[in-house]
């Protein structure tokens, strides 16, 4: 879905771009809120074969998933000669989870999931104005909260499935990647403009572990006989389409 109306969005930027004049364009601060869909995808490795059927170590298993994601967004446009200067920064909160059980497809008690909790932007870049329409691109860093786990469910003595702590880990550690978009915008109306963005954002791979150290598990994943926890891979990226409502403070150019 991201991928068709990004490729609407490039469309109606080259409509745009064929259409209109040189324009001046607008300068100085404004505000904004937006909201739109977005998505995750996630590429989990298990480094030490711990997980799954076959316990093959390196083993990769990729899940997605999608959400609502809503924020607010400041920025300035400067003169750059036929073009202006952008420099904008944002906030988004609203979560994006993904989640699969394929590690094991046999028993199912083995479940990967991730999730963007909030995710902040900033970017810089530049923008053309063509006629009465506004487009741009901007790239820059992203700093988000990330929640990634792995839950592996045990019979207990009463036979039922429970949630084995040696086995699983849940963290949420502040992530820092990169950002690149474009959009498409234009005035609606006195001090109001609509715009249109995409946005994708990567924040590599970071390594988490369950420390196996206790019963049969121990010393699976490292040397023999000996307790060592059991690393995971999560490479994270998303992607983000927004409406966005902007308004230039009063006595702003």
């Amino acid at each position: 879905m991201l991928a068709w109306a990004l490729a609407g969005l490039l469309a109606a930027v080259g409509t745009a771009q064929a259409q209109g004049g040189s324009g001046s364009g607008r300068t100085g601060s404004y505000l904004g809120v937006f909201a739109g869909p977005g998505s995750v995808d996630v590429r989990m490795t298990d480094i030490d074969g711990f997980s799954g059927s076959n316990s093959v170590p390196g083993q990769t298993f990729e899940y997605d998933g999608t959400g609502i994601a809503a924020g607010v967004v400041a920025g300035r446009y400067f003169h750059l000669g036929r073009m202006q200067l952008l420099l904008e920064a944002d906030g988004a909160f609203g979560g994006l989870p993904a989640a699969t059980r394929q590690m094991d497809p046999v028993g199912l008690d083995e479940t990967a999931t991730a999730e963007l909790h909030w995710v902040g932007t900033a970017r810089m870049g530049v923008r053309r104005s063509l006629g009465s329409v506004g487009v741009f691109v901007a790239g820059g860093v992203s700093v988000a909260g990330i929640s990634n786990s792995f839950t592996d469910l045990d019979p207990g003595t009463d036979g039922r499935l429970r949630v084995d702590p040696d086995d699983s880990f849940d963290e949420r550690p502040t992530r820092v990647g990169w950002v690149a978009g474009a959009g498409i915008e234009r005035p609606v109306t006195g001090a109001w403009t609509l715009r249109l963005d995409g946005l994708y954002k990567d924040f590599g791979e970071t390594v988490h572990q369950a420390e196996n150290r206790l019963g049969v598990n121990a010393g699976v994943c490292g040397p023999a006989g000996l307790p060592s926890p059991c690393r995971y891979g999560f490479d994270q990226r998303f992607a983000l389409l927004r409406l966005v409502l902007l308004r230039r403070p009063a006595g702003r150019g």
